[in-house]
């Protein structure tokens, strides 16, 4: 809360912030109750989320769409809000940003250009340039096209659901953490055989720690992934996700990925539609 203070914000807990009922800050029913306030208040103009922690998704069917819609804020977070963010995009017409949680990344304290990114998104205006590891690609032709994902799990988790991610034309970016490698290629499989990914347009991959002290090969993830979504060019080391840096990224944000140059660049005065 001190750091987004010294970010110049008035940070306003919710009300069942201290709240504990088993593994939650309380049951479905306050939580649902303490966000539709933040929510409700048009001097909140944005909400940074506590964690990423399980327990989002047995919120979203009580989610009021229509009260969120009257206040047009930024919504900032990753993980477990992932489908949540989606939802925002899709529903609202919203950018929203995959980026800092407070007790997560503000709590470690953020490095000074992760503090960039996040102001530099959140103030809209100009472009962001994002730094890449390496870039594969078939047809080094420049792809544009909005920039969507987030955790690759829950992308998974909520397929055959009314949540379900719509990522079709889109740059898709993907993070994990603590996933070993097999995992991750059952949930590409997984999103390959229901559809998800046969018109993505491009793959970004962030971070994805190891399950353990030892690092997970990377090349084995791209391979993985060029197999999953053959002929889109395929790029990494996206400074995003589960580890540090995690720069804020805007998602439902026009975006170019250009493979031969290897770069990505974000519209952030762009929107969703």
């Amino acid at each position: 809360m001190a750091a987004l203070a010294r970010l110049g914000f008035d940070p306003r807990p919710a009300r069942n912030l201290a709240s504990r009922h088993r593994m939650f800050a309380g049951d479905d029913a306050s939580r649902l109750a303490a966000f539709h306030e933040l929510a409700d208040d048009p001097e909140v103009r944005a909400i940074f989320f506590a964690r990423g922690g399980h327990g989002l998704l047995r919120l979203l069917p009580g989610i009021d769409w229509n009260r969120l819609a009257r206040v047009p804020r930024a919504w900032v977070g990753y993980s477990d809000l992932t489908p949540f963010l989606l939802a925002v995009v899709a529903r609202l017409g919203l950018v929203v940003f995959h980026g800092p949680m407070v007790a997560t990344d503000l709590a470690r304290g953020l490095e000074a250009e992760e503090e960039r990114s996040l102001l530099a998104a959140l103030g809209g205006g100009g472009v962001l340039a994002v730094p890449l590891a390496g870039c594969v690609a078939a047809d080094p032709a420049p792809v544009r096209a909005p920039l969507l994902g987030g955790c690759l799990s829950l992308l998974q988790s909520t397929l055959g659901t009314a949540w379900q991610a719509g990522l079709a034309g889109s740059l898709l970016a993907l993070e994990d953490v603590a996933e070993p490698l097999y995992r991750i290629d059952r949930m590409l499989t997984h999103l390959r055989l229901s559809g998800s990914l046969a018109a993505v347009r491009g793959i970004v991959l962030g971070a994805f720690p190891a399950p353990d002290t030892a690092p997970l090969p990377l090349a084995r993830i791209v391979e993985s992934v060029r197999e999953h979504v053959p002929g889109v060019p395929i790029a990494w080391g996206a400074p995003m996700g589960h580890a540090a840096p995690n720069w804020t990224l805007p998602l439902g944000a026009p975006a170019l990925l250009d493979p031969a140059a290897c770069r990505l660049v974000v519209d952030l005065s762009g929107s969703a539609r």
